[in-house]
């Protein structure tokens, strides 16, 4: 996995004069066949230039006031970004770059109880990259729509901090949860260099040092997780430490920032080691998607639902700093319209 950087860019935006468009997600594997509902409609993958007009906009119909506790929106193309303000039928957001700015149409949802985040993002940020060309950035996202999927269909509502690869600043990602006043908040990444080499998966969870429940939230998706792998057949790469712990830099704070920023109860979840072989190839397989999508989810609701502990618990946390991941002045924001 590439480092994750905590960093937020705030500039002053102007008002885009936008009208409503329907766009869907062109993604790089056949789609996923089943509806993911209208939490989360799903943007283009490409990023065309966000254009500006000085013509009076169209009319349009009241937009009705925020639902209560609604802390995000759904711009017209399907991006989930933070809603600050709304105006009439303009909404004053957060971009995925960390711009406010204001838009016209849009969906603001309320009562979220989940925020899964597809780590890294964007040709600035793709993530590990493993031998058959799958890209971190491509599997994060297809696992955590599958998530959301099965969320959905057990009466859980939830969002993506991104709908397709594009850039998203970790800033903007880790304040989402926060934002939306969701119950918790689970990063998907799929890990690299390898390890060494074994008959067990080499799931990790990285849970909040400060945290009872993150730490239970992180034993019920390594459980689950781990137990739903067994199926496969493969060579798994395996950290000589891989189970559920705290992995903290070297100033003794949690050292990936989707777990040291948010309030909300946060995990980072590496599901697995992209850059072994045997396992980009299994990636690369629905088969895969579905058993690991449905493990997370079902991780989720064991969690929101029962009292259950969890397994996997490592007592002594790692001790590693991450290099900086991508900042606001390298971060392309998608069309939002």
């Amino acid at each position: 996995m590439s480092s994750i950087f905590k960093g937020r860019q705030w500039l002053a935006g102007g008002l885009a004069m936008l009208t409503l468009v329907s766009c869907s997600l062109a993604m790089t594997t056949p789609p996923i066949s089943r509806d993911f509902g209208v939490v989360n409609p799903t943007p283009s993958s490409t990023i065309p230039e966000t254009t500006t007009t000085t013509e009076a906009p169209a009319p349009s119909e009241p937009v009705s006031p925020l639902p209560e506790s609604a802390g995000v929106l759904i711009t017209p193309s399907g991006v989930v970004v933070a809603l600050l303000d709304q105006n009439g039928d303009r909404f004053v957001i957060r971009t995925p770059c960390g711009v406010e700015t204001t838009i016209e149409g849009g969906t603001p949802v309320g009562d979220v109880e989940v925020v899964i985040d597809p780590g890294h993002g964007g040709d600035p940020d793709p993530g590990a990259v493993g031998a058959n060309g799958l890209t971190e950035e491509e599997i994060n996202l297809r696992v955590s729509r599958v998530v959301q999927q099965v969320l959905s269909e057990r009466g859980v509502k939830s969002v993506l901090t991104r709908t397709a690869n594009y850039s998203s600043t970790l800033g903007v990602r880790a304040a989402l949860a926060d934002q939306a006043a969701a119950r918790v908040l689970v990063s998907i990444h799929h890990n690299a260099p390898t390890a060494n080499l074994g008959d067990e998966p080499g799931t990790e969870v990285f849970v909040q040092s400060t945290s009872a429940n993150s730490r239970r939230l992180g034993g019920l998706i390594y459980e689950h997780v781990f137990d739903a792998f067994d199926q496969f057949d493969i060579l798994w790469s395996r950290a000589p430490d891989a189970g559920v712990l705290e992995v903290l830099n070297t100033r003794g704070t949690d050292a990936y920032g989707m777990v040291r920023s948010p309030e909300t109860v946060a995990v980072l979840a590496e599901l697995g080691y992209i850059s072994n072989r045997p396992e980009a190839e299994l990636y690369a397989t629905s088969e895969y998607v579905t058993v690991a999508a449905q493990a997370v989810a079902d991780a989720i609701v064991a969690y929101l639902e029962t009292d259950a502990p969890g397994s996997g618990f490592i007592a002594a946390p790692r001790v590693f700093t991450p290099n900086r991941g991508i900042s606001g002045n390298v971060c392309e924001d998608p069309a939002l319209s």
